[in-house]
């Protein structure tokens, strides 16, 4: 069989910021499924990450989320694409502080902002009639709309939002492309203990201290997710398993905070104990700028829960039940712990 005979029946899978945790993790995942092309979209193709799979067989082109042309050049031939939009770099870039400041916007505000015109820039590349003749499928990877589950209670939850409100302008004003969409909503990184205010804190007989915001017995469950393992195995669900429109948690496992440290406690022979703290003084290390922020949804997760109590979003193992993810301790087992330990 002639390879043009192959790129002919293989399906082209484009991926949105390939070397950033989401996309790689979704190249990694294809690359090694029959049948599928990867062309992971990057703003810089030279970079050492893109280089790297470049050399594993992914084609890495050049695309920048504020530049439609671009995008669409990008999506030209795809049958499928997984989109993700980044609050947190527009929140970092220091640049933003002024404009924002100019505009009357807090730089939380201004984030959300940014973010959601990429995500609308996507949209309407995803859109254009060059891409949509051969695009069957768009994955999001999404997160839960705070203001409309809480009721209007939680309305600081800027890096929910944003992406809910791209999935909410999609359904409403793309309704073509919105028939091909699937949304993950990824769940809390197992790697944000590293800047993580309830991280352990070494006491000096060696044993740890690990703040807990309010009474031990009413800590909620949390979607613990090993963002750069189990993405693909999410989006490889969404595509192969589920009918379009499925919208699946993305959860590697459930749990609470509390279980989270004891199976760490477990792991690494440390002795741990909790302390409860009320809100002031637990989120007190917060940075001032992204408190309210922080603060917010975290309530909303206790409250509400990470989706918010939406039924349409399930388990990723209800469309496949074969999927399998990382549990706790096998992520513990892999994890560098020295930072804390040392």
């Amino acid at each position: 069989m002639s390879s043009s005979h192959n790129l002919k029946s293989s399906k082209l899978l484009v991926v949105l910021g390939v070397t950033g945790n989401q996309g790689s993790s979704v190249a990694h995942t294809f690359l090694t499924i029959p049948g599928w092309r990867i062309r992971g979209v990057s703003r810089s193709p030279s970079s050492d990450a893109a280089q790297l799979l470049s050399s594993k067989g992914v084609e890495i082109v050049k695309g920048n989320l504020d530049d439609v042309d671009s995008l669409v050049t990008a999506f030209i031939g795809a049958n499928a694409i997984f989109a993700v939009t980044d609050f947190w770099i527009h929140l970092r870039e220091t640049s933003n502080i002024p404009k924002a400041q100019a505009a009357g916007l807090s730089i939380n505000e201004y984030a959300y902002r940014l973010e959601v015109q990429q995500g609308k820039n996507i949209a309407a590349a995803a859109s254009s009639p060059a891409v949509a003749k051969t695009l069957e499928r768009f994955i999001f990877s999404s997160l839960s709309d705070t203001k409309k589950w809480s009721g209007g209670k939680y309305t600081h939850n800027y890096h929910f939002d944003s992406k809910a409100d791209i999935v909410s302008y999609i359904t409403h004003n793309l309704p073509d492309l919105a028939n091909k969409m699937s949304t993950v909503q990824i769940g809390h990184y197992m790697t944000n203990w590293r800047g993580g205010i309830n991280r352990p804190r070494k006491q000096p007989d060696g044993s740890f201290v690990v703040p807990h915001w309010g009474p031990i017995n009413q800590t909620p469950q949390v979607p613990f997710v090993d963002v750069n393992r189990d993405t693909g195995v999410f989006v490889r669900a969404l595509l192969l398993s589920a009918p379009m429109g499925t919208h699946v948690l993305g959860a590697s496992q459930m749990g609470t905070y509390v279980e989270f440290w004891t199976v760490w406690s477990g792991i690494t022979g440390s002795k741990i104990r909790f302390q409860e703290m009320d809100a002031d003084k637990y989120f007190s290390e917060v940075p001032e700028a992204i408190r309210e922020e922080v603060q917010d949804s975290a309530s909303y997760n206790k409250e509400f829960g990470w989706t918010g109590g939406d039924p349409s979003v399930v388990d990723v193992t209800a469309i496949d039940p074969e999927a399998k993810t990382m549990n706790l301790k096998e992520y513990m087992e892999n994890e560098d712990w020295d930072m804390l330990l040392k």
